[in-house]
């Protein structure tokens, strides 16, 4: 930066003078940064706009086109304390049959109770997670086995093999695995239920697994879902809980399952008691079409769809903000916070006012809600179920007739649910037909061009590249202003430098004369 002397000699009010002459040019560069500042905040807008359309395509839009949503059912368990049962759309309509002959149950072996042990100073302890096998009697050079479903995990017992290295080899064959040093014995539990998740015990030493208060565990599973273990011997020294699996009857068809829920022609049954050999052991499933379901997607689907159109019908139709621009440093320190954020708001508002884009979208909307469908030879419309406009001014709205959540509505002929009861499959013809045109529609707009990235309305790649554009633009005219003052500055220095050297000359004149001059 050069020397600057500031009015030293002229007396001149250097600062002032070019601060002056640098604000008529300074005003070209706010005028790129309002560009940038708009510019972001269009960008923003768009982003928060274009998400709620996305949502609104892969979620109600994306839902209600596919007629498989149509096929709700509702379920009623005649005793839910021991079958509670859901249905899909596949589930046959009527009442079905239940008995439930055996729950599912988890494989657990407990061990017998474990006394003291002494440890390597001779006194002794209790067993814990730190005791060593050597201290229970399992020999070195000992393989303990644990074997469950594909697992098969080996143990090769040293001196220093220790109570939670068994603990981790259960663990590690997909056991859940516990010593309690409050009941003093061990715990081992199958991870699942079921007669898949069976596991088995070996030893190479006779005794090795009596000495941890187990015993040897072998098993088979059987074609009815059961496990026989040990070849069918008693199991004695500790205890054997044995896996199987559940088995429920369902319209005379034995179904079988690795747990207590079974999943068979659109059903889900939860499985809570056994109830054969009760006195009631059959429980009714009633399973009957869900109009009330269809009738809340649909009216979520409305819901949803007028979300949208309201937030494009206020972006295209907002007010002008003629005159707005963003604030400078200077013009919001002079304002408190309310007053900038309700400026800053009637700017933001208006950034997609009369866009091309988004009354593209909103016409899209319209025409395609507005259209008819083919139903057995006819022409019908989302009037004809009872949804129709009704204001102007709410610029395409649509409502529901009989709506009790609809003060426009509410005590009006409830025609869509008339029309859900007596011919579902029209209704479903109707809805899924207009909302697969406007998925379609909404697909199109979304498509990657040049200009804008997939699954996005709005030129996303373009804006970009115009910000991009625009803080060039700030930082080149942030350059030339750097420089022009520069310039300034040397033109006001080169002048007092003169002054002073005339000052300078005139003064020696003055003195050649003895001041008489």
């Amino acid at each position: 930066m050069p020397i600057r002397m500031s009015g030293m000699v002229s007396g001149l009010d250097t600062e002032s003078i070019i601060k002056e002459l640098m604000a008529a040019q300074s005003q070209k560069k706010t005028k790129i940064e309002n560009k940038i500042t708009k510019h972001e905040w269009k960008t923003e807008k768009w982003q928060a706009l274009n998400k709620k359309l996305y949502d609104f395509y892969t979620g109600s839009l994306s839902k209600t086109r596919l007629q498989g949503s149509f096929q709700t059912k509702k379920v009623s368990s005649a005793d839910e304390t021991k079958v509670k049962a859901t249905a899909n759309g596949d589930a046959v309509i009527g009442t079905h049959q239940v008995r439930v002959d055996r729950l599912a149950s988890s494989q657990v072996v407990t061990g017998s109770k474990l006394g003291s042990v002494k440890n390597d100073a001779g006194e002794t302890v209790a067993v814990s997670g730190s005791t060593k096998l050597s201290q229970l009697g399992v020999g070195k050079g000992t393989t303990i086995k644990i074997g469950s479903g594909s697992k098969n995990i080996s143990l090769d017992v040293t001196d220093e093999t220790t109570v939670n290295d068994f603990l981790t080899a259960c663990k590690d064959a997909g056991l859940n695995a516990n010593y309690d040093t409050a009941q003093k014995r061990f715990f081992l539990t199958a991870e699942d239920s079921g007669a898949d998740y069976a596991f088995s015990l070996t030893a190479t030493s006779g005794d090795a697994l009596q000495k941890l208060g187990l015993g040897e565990v072998t098993y088979k599973k059987n074609d009815d879902g059961t496990v026989t273990y040990n070849d069918g011997k008693e199991v004695s020294g500790f205890s054997l809980k044995a896996a199987s699996d559940s088995v429920v009857e369902l319209d005379g068809a034995m179904l079988t399952s690795n747990d207590n829920t079974v999943v068979a022609n659109g059903l889900t049954l939860e499985l809570n008691a056994v109830t054969k050999g009760t006195a009631n052991e059959y429980i009714a499933i009633n399973v009957t079409k869900d109009n009330q379901a269809v009738y809340d997607m649909v009216k979520s689907f409305i819901k949803d769809y007028n979300d949208l159109l309201k937030e494009l019908n206020d972006s295209y139709y907002a007010d002008s903000s003629y005159g707005y621009e963003p604030l400078t440093s200077e013009q919001r320190e002079a304002m408190n916070d309310e007053d900038i954020e309700k400026w800053e708001k009637k700017i933001k508002d208006s950034l997609l006012r009369r866009d091309s884009t988004v009354n593209s979208l909103m016409s899209a909307m319209k025409m395609t809600m507005a259209g008819t469908v083919d139903y057995n030879g006819q022409k019908y419309s989302l009037s004809s179920l009872g949804i129709t406009t009704t204001d102007y001014k709410e610029k395409g709205k649509l409502h529901i007739s009989g709506d009790a959540e609809d003060d426009t509505m509410a005590g009006k002929e409830d025609k869509l649910m008339a029309a859900i009861e007596e011919d579902p499959d029209m209704v479903m013809t109707i809805i899924t037909d207009l909302a697969s045109k406007l998925y379609t529609t909404f697909g199109d707009k979304m498509k990657s061009t040049t200009n804008s990235s997939a699954l996005t309305v709005y030129e996303d790649k373009k804006m970009k590249t115009d910000l991009t554009k625009y803080k060039k633009e700030l930082t080149t005219m942030e350059d030339k202003l750097s420089a022009m003052e520069d310039r300034y500055y040397k033109q006001f220095t080169a002048m007092e430098k003169a002054l002073s050297k005339l000052n300078s000359q005139s003064g020696s004149i003055t003195s050649l004369f003895g001041g008489s001059m």
